[in-house]
């Protein structure tokens, strides 16, 4: 197999469940191509460049019609949702109207509820009773070949999810027809079974465990795991994703260039507030999003679910100058991707196909930014920590 395609593998299942390739699970649970049809895994795959086939390289955040605060109108799903509840809220909107037929999304195993599992939902009690950050390994692409041909879906997935699912609607027009919609999330990355494992141990879990919250019921809301005799356990989210879940994540993760859901219709993020120096403020607050609607038909849809009295939206007029505060690590992904494709050329590693227009990222941060991520991943590369 191609060493781009096999090492910058998203995981999320369409090439297998569609005969393209088949698919090998490595130590930490990733999923990536033993063999397959590397011209049309090219074709779909974020790393063979087709990520960059749509994106606005004059803005940092990607094409938008809209950019918004918003959050649920329900108080109850506000507070149980990981944010906002915004995403929540379109679903069960574009469920309600009639728009769509099902929602196409994941939810926890009831297996195992470490694990992540592909699920249908068509009413709103199975989205609130499915929501919440799931930070555990997915695909959900997996079951596209089993979608019924006479509904019609919406999908929510990440964002290299709706790239590739992009991708290869242009190739099947058939699927687009059948998915209509794309929603997505801000995601920083995608973590391993190893750190699963090492959240539960680090919460002090000494049994089995009944289920797990990554976030919610607040904002940001504590990682919460809950045992069969009934004892539970909370970690906070700081520690949570930046101790443990954040440091150990899927290699394409650390490279990919569209963490920001540029491809979906809408996309939404944590909209933090900030302390008096411009950190993000983890304290518990009431949740709100930031709503990106990066279509026409996505703008449409925020606009009739807020008439609906689903959504409270706001303005968001300076979210280029705040959200670099409140979504640092996005911002400072991008603007720093050259860097890092600079670095793993000197080295001579492999490295996803991406445009040359990335370069127009670099003005967001300082040259000596750059020259320490430049020297940092080389670092890496020569540890052998890449």
């Amino acid at each position: 197999m191609d060493k781009v395609l096999h090492d910058y593998c998203v995981g999320c299942g369409l090439c297998q469940s569609l005969g393209m390739a088949e698919l090998a699970k490595d130590g930490k649970g990733y999923l990536s191509p033993a063999s397959g049809d590397r011209k049309r895994l090219y074709d779909i795959c974020p790393a063979g460049g087709s990520q960059c086939r749509d994106m606005d390289f004059g803005q940092i955040w990607g094409k938008t019609e809209a950019v918004f605060y918003a959050y649920s109108s329900d108080s109850e799903l506000r507070r149980r949702a990981s944010s906002g509840g915004t995403l929540t809220e379109i679903a069960a909107f574009l469920l309600e109207t009639h728009k769509v037929d099902a929602i196409l999304h994941t939810c926890a195993s009831d297996d195992d509820p470490t694990k992540t599992v592909v699920c249908l939902s068509t009413t709103r009690d199975e989205l609130i009773d499915r929501s919440g950050s799931r930070y555990a390994i997915s695909h959900p692409l997996s079951m596209l070949a089993d979608l019924d041909d006479k509904k019609k879906y919406a999908f929510i997935g990440k964002p290299c999810d709706v790239t590739v699912l992009r991708n290869y609607q242009r190739v099947n027009p058939d699927l687009a027809r059948i998915i209509t919609i794309t929603l997505s999330f801000f995601c920083a990355g995608l973590p391993s079974e190893d750190a699963q494992e090492k959240l539960i141990r680090e919460m002090g879990c000494d049994g089995k465990i009944k289920s797990l919250r990554y976030r919610g019921d607040g904002w940001p809301g504590y990682a919460t795991a809950t045992q069969y005799d009934g004892k539970v356990f909370r970690m906070d989210y700081n520690t949570s994703w930046g101790q443990i879940l954040g440091r150990d994540i899927m290699r394409m993760c650390r490279f990919c260039l569209d963490g920001i859901g540029e491809m979906a219709d809408i996309s939404c993020c944590d909209a933090w507030y900030l302390t008096h120096d411009n950190k993000p403020d983890f304290s518990e607050a009431d949740g709100r999003n930031a709503v990106f609607c990066r279509s026409k038909q996505g703008w449409q849809i925020l606009k009739e679910c807020s008439q609906a009295g689903n959504l409270v939206i706001s303005e968001f007029p300076d979210y280029e100058e705040k959200l670099k505060y409140m979504q640092f690590y996005q911002h400072d992904r991008r603007a720093t991707m050259f860097a890092k494709y600079l670095a793993m050329k000197i080295c001579f590693k492999p490295f996803p196909k991406y445009s040359i227009k990335i370069l127009k990222y670099q003005r967001g941060v300082s040259l000596m930014r750059r020259l320490r991520i430049l020297k940092g991943t080389i670092g890496r590369v020569l540890k052998g920590k890449i």
